[in-house]
């Protein structure tokens, strides 16, 4: 799949630093935070983690051969003159909108996971249901979070018919944050448990933050709840107006 200069130019702003006679010629075929796995086709984004920071490896990339790098504000020293990059204020952000780019580019429905227990198990079992219909992608390992679900859209391919992706929550906001930047069309709310009573408070919280998921939810979507639990179902009909289907366990 190709991301096109406009493309990325039409989420980041326009590129820095780029020749006009190269403008044609600038496109690249993958995204890739890793330094270590990275091809001269790929457009670097430099993001800061808990033990490492991408900015550290810029030298490292240009000298892969890299075109072009996502970089954060002051950072444009550690680039070669003349290089060309994009700057943004937050470089996590940009790799959340880029994902987003391509998951559109896929145009296959995307089936988000959540609950206090069970995503994984349900996730598998989801895989093997929906296998029949071809090659299907599911969210390696704990891939759950910010990083983790883009790391799986972008590793997914042309020829998969479905993606399944689990959505995990460290407190408010984040299953949001989550759904904003993969648009599900199919969510699934496994159960709500007390795992996260130390973040959120309560159970209420709990329901409340797992209902995030419908907030970018396809319209003509689905949501997919465990029966009898009826705060949660109260909660789910104040975020989403749209069609809900109770499973008995």
């Amino acid at each position: 799949m190709i991301f096109s200069l406009s493309e990325v130019n039409n989420i980041l702003g326009d590129i820095k630093n780029l020749d006009n006679t190269k403008k044609e010629s600038l496109n690249f075929k993958n995204i890739s935070i890793d330094s270590r796995d990275l091809s001269k086709s790929d457009l670097f984004i430099a993001i800061k983690g808990k033990v490492f920071d991408g900015h550290s490896f810029l030298s490292e990339v240009v000298k892969k051969g890299v075109k072009s790098v996502v970089i954060k504000e002051g950072m444009q020293n550690l680039l070669p003159k003349n290089y060309p990059y994009w700057i943004v204020n937050d470089t996590l952000e940009a790799f959340q909108k880029l994902t987003l780019l391509k998951r559109k580019k896929l145009n296959i429905p995307l089936v988000a996971i959540t609950g206090s227990v069970g995503k994984t198990t349900t996730k598998e079992m989801m895989g093997e249901v929906l296998k029949k219909l071809g090659k299907i992608k599911l969210s390696y390992a704990n891939f759950n979070n910010e990083i983790g679900v883009g790391l799986t859209i972008l590793g997914t391919d042309l020829d998969d018919k479905v993606l399944v992706l689990e959505m995990g929550m460290r407190g408010l906001g984040q299953i949001e944050n989550l759904s904003k930047y993969t648009e599900p069309d199919i969510a699934v709310i496994t159960n709500i448990g007390s795992a996260h009573i130390g973040l959120l408070g309560s159970k209420e919280n709990i329901t409340f933050a797992k209902c995030e998921i419908t907030r970018y939810l396809n319209p003509n979507g689905v949501v997919i709840i465990p029966a009898n639990d009826f705060f949660l179902e109260e909660t789910l009909k104040r975020n989403w107006s749209g069609r809900i289907i109770k499973v008995e366990l």
